[in-house]
């Protein structure tokens, strides 16, 4: 059957080369509850799957026996423009999700990479989110509901279809970032917002590492619509340029700032951007660069996919990402430019430099191995800083070798219960 797919057929939805017995594909949450039900009969292992973009995060499984898709749940349910929140099936793609909202003048604030075959079930799972994540916040700040199906075929609410709800456990954050390992998520409600009325994008070259500190506490101090920040080194901007064709600033560190407001707003913000630059001590610290045209839209858009193309563009690389404290990321920005320069390579580094996380490539050689020394330099550092690391994307010989998750914090005996609580399995 066309929604139900086995053997070589089934091949296309591998998990990390493992290949499932089964891919369904359910048309209603009444079809996924009675293959949850069928699989708890059996104890077949379950891996739900939106549009396949992020299917590669997480550890190798040990086993896939049923792939079960929610691709065929992509109702939008609900939607109150006037009270800014909409409801949608789990598998529904965020780029049609969009072109909905933007008949009204509206957006989901969320920028993923892959935005194109993202699912926003897929969004919530994986914890996604991106440049905008600055003002906007992400999944934990948008989801205003969820409903899921459990392994019994029991189906649970989260929340509600309002702003302001506080009745019982919020659930939701429980399931974000959970990878479809509690429960299948069928339904979410989220808070939308305005388009802004207008963007502008400036390019802030920077000549020694020891001023990204200063310049990007300025650019946080000052009063600005920012609603994007992101900082590259030198060789995370060349692999800009590659990709869009645009050119960057040829310098050492290079800030993206994205500002939003009327014409007239971001003409203000602008030039008060550039004459606190021009203030800094020497003169010639910084640098401000402009675009034209579609320019600034390809460069974000080009960042928003940034951790995935990195990893594409290098077969033979691992991207991870860190997350750290604001005050740690001039010492990691330090410590990752001194280990690639150390080791006559280039490690190409984005930081989302208001809110602490970065992805860095690690790239050497032809063989997956010679890459262990250069993760275990960046544990190292991270670890050091008291950050966390996730290997997001590498070869696979590298994740059959590893934790992708890194250390253990102190809250997995916790999570480990939570687990064990949805699924005795």
């Amino acid at each position: 059957a066309e929604w139900l797919l086995t053997d070589t057929a089934a091949a296309d939805y591998a998990v990390d080369g493992v290949t499932p017995s089964l891919a369904v594909f359910p048309e209603n949450e009444a079809q996924v509850a009675a293959v949850l039900r069928l699989a708890d009969e059996h104890q077949a292992t379950v891996m739900p799957r939106g549009g396949g973009s992020h299917s590669s995060l997480g550890n190798v499984p040990t086993r896939v026996d049923v792939v079960l898709s929610v691709q065929r749940l992509q109702q939008q349910l609900a939607y109150e423009p006037g009270d800014m929140t909409t409801t949608v099936q789990a598998g529904l793609r965020l780029a049609d999700l969009q072109a909905s909202l933007r008949q009204h003048g509206q957006f989901l604030a969320l920028d993923p990479s892959a935005a194109d075959t993202t699912t926003v079930g897929g969004i919530v799972a994986a914890n996604l989110s991106g440049p905008r994540r600055l003002l906007y916040g992400s999944a934990r700040d948008l989801l205003l509901g969820s409903a899921v199906i459990s392994l019994d075929g029991k189906r649970t609410k989260a929340g509600g279809r309002v702003v302001k709800n506080v009745t019982g456990y919020d659930l939701n954050k429980l399931y974000i970032g959970s990878l479809g390992t509690l429960a299948v998520i069928v339904e979410l409600t989220w808070k939308v917002h305005p388009n802004p009325p207008g963007e502008q994008t400036l390019g802030i070259g920077v000549a020694q590492q020891a001023d990204v500190a200063e310049i990007r506490h300025m650019l946080m101090a000052l009063p600005l619509r920012l609603n994007s920040l992101v900082l590259l080194n030198r060789s995370a901007a060349a692999e800009l340029t590659a990709q869009t064709g645009i050119a960057c600033p040829e310098t050492p560190y290079l800030f993206l700032a994205r500002l939003e407001g009327t014409p007239e707003v971001l003409e203000h913000q602008a030039s008060g951007t550039a004459t606190a630059l021009r203030g800094l001590s020497p003169a010639g610290t910084a640098s401000v660069h402009t675009w034209l045209d579609d320019e600034p839209a390809r460069i974000w858009q080009a960042l928003e996919a940034f951790p995935l193309t990195l990893a594409q563009a290098a077969p033979h690389s691992m991207v991870s990402k860190v997350s750290l404290r604001l005050a740690e990321l001039p010492a990691f920005i330090e410590a990752m430019d001194a280990a690639a320069t150390a080791n006559g390579t280039a490690w190409p580094l984005l930081v989302h430099a208001g809110h602490g996380v970065a992805y860095v490539r690690l790239t050497l050689g032809e063989s997956p191995e010679d890459l262990m020394p250069h993760l275990q330099t960046l544990d190292a550092c991270v670890s050091r800083l008291q950050g966390r690391r996730v290997l997001e994307y590498a070869p696979l010989a590298i994740k059959q070798q590893i934790d992708v998750w890194g250390a253990a914090g102190d809250d997995f005996a916790l999570m480990r219960g939570i687990k064990a609580t949805f699924d005795p399995h």
